[in-house]
């Protein structure tokens, strides 16, 4: 299901069916969106970034976790230039001389660490978090909006492609050692010129960070290769949970579960559209079940019948968090455990983390979409306009909820339509509609379902 350039067409996978693979296992629960007996509906990967009454908006967000270990590498790698650099300044004081090369090599290996977390964790995570628009689903409608690749291969890398960021990452930290060792050189009168050959290398990767997104947009209109906004019929989303090895080289180095909302294609049945959907990972199959029982609950019940997770990020947050542990060890007469909680946190930028992540979440990923994608479609409608469940299921949920009272399990069914002899509808394989995303192009909006 996950293959989008098929050779030869396969078998789509059907609600209920489990198959191995690759030395892990993969379990349908999509598509019918029926339920799976789950004791709870969660949140589990924090994906719902959004919800109202009508619609919800679910993608990878921003997370303090990231920041913090950015900040733990920071610190980690600063640790180890200072302590290189101190050995360097005694090597310095024992010959007493090349004092200012010394300084201008601390601050130029300052300065490539710094830019080392900064290219990764601000820029780059920046730059991909505005090109992962979210899925969007509309109850009402029952249907779910997909931002949708253009199909083939494009001659430019994209912006977020890890090698692009790679090699000009390099060249901007090796340009910036080498700018600031020459550059304590030149204001010592050891150098008569200005490093500015180097300067302007370090200066042009640093901007191309920043100026190739827009320009890269701009090339891919010029050509015509914009995404595409799909609507795809709820009944139809495919939900999977993959039990896979993490392969390393040569061997494999663990094991994960993941779980996938994903778009079929029809035009190529066992597939799925090109860069589309979502996957997160989750601790389980019981996560990915309390997963996918919190959409489908939103999509099958309504708002009320969900209950979101807490957020555990932002400036207020943290400060609670922090004077919950202060508390707790004045409780306990335990100082020494506060001290090692404050150095942990210290260590890791925890504060800037966390506020950080609050501004991603509030400026950086509402750029991911134009401000009037979906306006229209995602307006409420009247209850007479609101369209309905099919007959299967309806039909299969009431089978699946007197199967679960005999306590069988929805993973070890097997398909369910084929268990309970209920009569799927025929798949439609014309390409479903769709419209350009970063235009002000709308769907045609048909209410009468």
């Amino acid at each position: 299901m996950f293959n989008t350039n098929p050779k030869e067409v396969l078998p789509p996978m059907r609600a209920g069916e489990r198959e191995s693979r690759a030395g892990g296992e993969q379990y349908c629960l999509s598509p019918l969106p029926l339920p799976t007996d789950s004791e709870y509906a969660v949140d589990v990967a924090h994906i719902d970034v959004r919800h109202d009454d009508v619609t919800m908006d679910i993608r990878q967000g921003a997370s303090p976790d990231s920041m913090m270990t950015a900040g733990h590498i920071l610190s980690g790698l600063v640790l180890v230039i200072s302590s290189f650099c101190l050995i360097l300044f005694l090597m310095v004081v024992i010959k007493n001389t090349m004092y200012g090369v010394a300084f201008a090599v601390w601050g130029g290996g300052l300065y490539t660490v710094f830019l080392f977390v900064f290219i990764l964790s601000i820029v780059w995570m920046n730059t991909l978090l505005k090109r992962l628009p979210p899925t969007r689903l509309n109850r009402q409608r029952r249907e779910v909006a997909f931002v949708v690749d253009p199909p083939g291969r494009f001659w430019l890398p994209a912006p977020q492609n890890p090698w692009v960021v790679s090699i000009i990452g390099a060249i901007a930290m090796g340009s910036g050692l080498i700018v600031v060792v020459e550059l304590g050189e030149w204001l010592r009168g050891a150098e008569d010129l200005f490093p500015l050959t180097v300067f302007v290398i370090h200066t042009s990767s640093m901007a191309f960070l920043f100026v190739y997104p827009p320009l890269y947009d701009l090339i891919c209109r010029l050509c015509k290769r914009e995404r595409r906004t799909v609507l795809v019929p709820w009944e139809d989303v495919v939900a999977v949970c993959g039990f896979n090895p993490n392969l390393g080289p040569g061997a494999v180095t663990g094991f994960g579960w993941n779980f996938a909302l994903l778009p079929p294609d029809p035009e190529r049945p066992g597939y799925t559209l090109p860069g589309a959907g979502i996957m997160v990972s989750v601790g389980g199959l019981p996560g990915a079940q309390a997963q996918w029982e919190y959409i489908r609950r939103f999509m099958e019940e309504g708002a009320e019948a969900i209950t979101p997770s807490a957020k555990e990020w932002g400036v207020e947050w943290y400060s609670a968090y922090v004077a919950r542990e202060k508390a707790e060890c004045e409780r306990t007469n335990d100082p020494a455990r506060w001290r090692r909680f404050r150095r942990k946190r210290l260590w890791e930028h925890a504060r800037f983390a966390h506020w950080y992540t609050e501004y991603r979440m509030k400026h950086i990923l509402p750029k991911a979409v134009p401000k009037d994608w979906l306006e229209e479609w995602s307006k409420p409608l009247p209850e007479s306009q609101c369209a309905k469940p099919s007959v299967a299921v309806n039909e299969l949920s009431e089978h699946l909820h007197a199967a679960y009272q005999r306590g069988e399990k929805f993973i070890e069914m097997g398909d369910v339509a084929k268990r309970f002899s209920v009569a799927v509808p025929a798949t439609n394989y014309k390409a479903y509609p769709s419209f350009p995303f970063r235009t002000h192009a709308q769907p045609v909006l048909d209410n009468h379902h």
